[in-house]
């Protein structure tokens, strides 16, 4: 997912007074560090990756947010209606609810939450502005074996006095060797439409999300042409606050299961939603995305990566920087052409000022290779 900005700008900015003016309004009070998660929070875990760290030894990564949902709060729900002038939206359509809904949750900032996996309890926190959370635990061999099913280890949140629920996750063992398939979201994968203000607009918050035609076919191929040595991961430099529609949405799709990586983003704070959202820095996505991808490599310094985005807006540049650093760890880049620039375009020739085979630019998905195996 990527930043609102460019459908945001333009008469969306006269209904700014309005929203920051909801936003204060709205804005959680508290600053004490807490154990949650409390009555009416909850928590909401991404997939991560689980990696070999050691001769005996896994590390996990355990990454969610804490919040509390939007329309338990009066000052919410009228932030919804506030957004929904802005955005030309009927605020009473359930869709739009449910997507302002997700994205101006109430993050829940300084808490703690215990985790349950396996046989230990792992505290988590305190979360940040965004109410975002995440930690590493190490686990040896035998408790891998122990802890893991189908692949995969799962967790959950223990209950609180003030809170019974328990919030299930997961991670997901990733072999040393094999290769990494790294995917961007907007007009990679999923139809958004950067280009357009009005279309990126109704296409995140006011319409069913939709794939990209082809591309859930294409990655299925890879998935089903390499087996266990392919791992997809996402990483988008929108908010995690999207991130439980986005993963309903690739698993409706029926593309191959993602670990992801989003951007930790305070929407409560009307200062950062401005900056972040309404007026983004184009050099702030990319460095979350260059820094994402380079922490996925370290983690995996024997696997090969594939990137695949899309000239909308810095996937180029950015996957250009992670070449120049790493080109013999990067058996492709595959860049969905949505600007009419071409692999022979002056973008590129400046990008890669050393021609590469590993560069491609294609216009349909059924100009992907079939297996990654054909990338080489």
């Amino acid at each position: 997912m990527r930043a609102v900005a460019p459908w945001f700008a333009a008469p969306a900015l006269r209904a700014r007074g309005i929203v920051c003016t909801l936003l204060t309004a709205a804005s959680w009070s508290g600053c004490a560090a807490a154990q949650g998660p409390s009555r009416g929070q909850q928590v909401l875990f991404a997939p991560s990756v689980a990696w070999v760290s050691g001769p005996d030894q896994w590390t996990v990564q355990i990454q969610g947010r804490i919040f509390e949902p939007a329309e338990s709060s009066p000052g919410r729900r009228a932030l919804i209606d506030g957004l929904a002038r802005g955005l030309g939206a009927n605020s009473s359509d359930p869709l739009y609810r449910e997507r302002a809904g997700y994205f101006v949750s109430d993050s829940i900032h300084k808490a703690r939450i215990s985790v349950a996996l396996g046989d230990q309890v792992v505290q988590l926190g305190p979360s940040d502005s965004s109410g975002y959370l995440s930690t590493t635990v190490t686990l040896t061999n035998d408790q891998v074996d122990r802890f893991t099913r189908d692949g995969v280890i799962a967790f959950e949140s223990l209950p609180t006095r003030d809170n019974p629920s328990r919030f299930p996750g997961s991670a997901v063992l990733v072999a040393e060797e094999g290769v990494i398939v790294v995917s961007d979201i907007d007009d990679t994968i999923k139809e958004t439409n950067v280009n357009n203000r009005a279309a990126a607009k109704a296409n995140t918050f006011l319409r069913a999300f939709k794939p990209v035609p082809g591309m859930p076919e294409a990655y299925r191929a890879w998935k089903e042409s390499s087996g266990p040595r392919v791992h997809f991961h996402i990483v988008s430099a929108g908010p995690w606050q999207f991130h439980k529609p986005l993963r309903q949405f690739t698993e409706a799709s029926g593309f191959p299961d993602f670990t992801w990586d989003m951007r930790s983003v305070d929407t409560t704070n009307p200062e950062t939603l401005v900056k972040e959202l309404l007026v983004a820095d184009p050099k702030r996505l990319y460095d979350f995305k260059v820094q994402a991808i380079r922490v996925l490599m370290k983690r995996f310094p024997n696997r090969h990566f594939v990137l695949v985005g899309d000239s909308g807006e810095r996937d180029p540049e950015t996957y250009a920087t992670i070449f120049s650093e790493s080109a013999d760890r990067v058996d492709a880049i595959f860049i969905h052409d949505v600007t009419g620039e071409r692999a022979d375009a002056y973008r590129y020739e400046k990008l890669f000022p050393i021609p590469t085979a590993k560069l491609h630019v294609f216009c349909e998905p059924d100009e992907l290779p079939h297996s990654l195996a054909d990338m080489h």
